[in-house]
């Protein structure tokens, strides 16, 4: 088994007690750049390469880190795990749902996952497994009685969430019909570039995480960064008490990538997630907050 160390920990701990549970070894996939100090960690086949074996069975990364939200090369990826006859690649969409269509069959993947209340919906997890791998791994949980013949049948204890299935329908049509994904492409890279590029301009007070640029080929409207000689959580805390905008921070559930890739302490990052109902506007008023609440804590 190998695992991507870039992995939000939803997509860690069940391989890992799997693992232990079987006696499996863990082989951790880690990104151009190395593990320590790497402001800008993204999966390669280069690094993946030397981690395949004969014996290797299932691949497990995300389509996008939720930490620097660099878009990682599925499709590729997907390719050379089948390479090995018997190797499975699943990936978490759970960080790319929100801003790009998902083409399974494009992408070539066995497994794919993510939860809707990441796409603007209730919280209820969708999972895709190619039929094939469907009938040659998976055992039913459901009642004796139920035929598995379909994986919600398969995975399925009882009856489905019916109320929250049905609330994912107007989801889908606002990001279909209403919005249309080439306009939310379109502009979320124009609000990614304002914050980026006033991050960037002001290199004596901040560090970004990730790729530097708005270019939608290679990163979504999600960016970290921290500033300089002051603690995130207690930036954080400032623009709380003082404004209306919302900043996370600490190492949003990815311990691995923050600390042990990108090499920050304990209070981690700082993240804003730009989604399509995000204004230019709102973007421009939350840079100017940000600014003054760093100049000030830097005196």
């Amino acid at each position: 088994m190998i695992v991507s160390v870039l992995c939000h920990e939803a997509d860690v701990t069940a391989w890992v007690a799997l693992a232990k549970c079987l006696g499996i070894c863990i082989k951790w996939w880690t990104p151009d750049g190395g593990m320590g100090s790497n402001k800008d960690p993204k999966l390669s086949l280069e690094t993946l390469q030397p981690l395949l074996s004969a014996k290797t069975r299932l691949v497990c990364c995300g389509h996008v880190s939720n930490i620097t939200g660099t878009i990682e090369p599925i499709k590729e990826i997907a390719k050379l795990v089948h390479m090995i006859p018997e190797a499975l690649l699943c990936v978490d969409g759970v960080a790319w749902a929100p801003h790009r269509p998902i083409d399974v069959k494009d992408l070539g993947v066995d497994v794919y996952v993510f939860s809707w209340y990441k796409v603007f919906g209730p919280h209820i997890a969708q999972i895709y497994v190619r039929r094939s791998v469907q009938k040659r791994h998976l055992t039913s949980l459901n009642h004796y009685f139920f035929d598995p013949t379909a994986l919600h049948v398969r995975l399925g204890l009882g009856n489905s969430c019916i109320e929250f299935e049905h609330a994912v329908t107007p989801i889908i049509s606002h990001l279909v019909d209403y919005v249309g994904w080439d306009s939310l492409i379109a502009h979320e890279e124009i609000i990614t570039a304002h914050i980026l590029q006033y991050l960037t301009s002001n290199a004596d007070l901040y560090s970004v995480y990730g790729c530097q640029t708005a270019d939608p080929t290679s990163r979504v409207s999600l960016i970290s960064f921290t500033v300089n000689g002051v603690a995130s959580d207690k930036v954080a805390e400032v623009i709380h008490e003082t404004s209306n905008f919302r900043l996370i921070s600490g190492d949003c559930w990815s311990p691995r990538t923050v600390h042990d890739v990108i090499g920050l302490p304990d209070y981690g990052i700082l993240r804003t997630s730009l989604v399509h109902y995000n204004t230019l506007d709102e973007v421009k008023a939350f840079t100017e907050v940000l600014d003054g609440v760093v100049r000030s804590l830097k005196g």
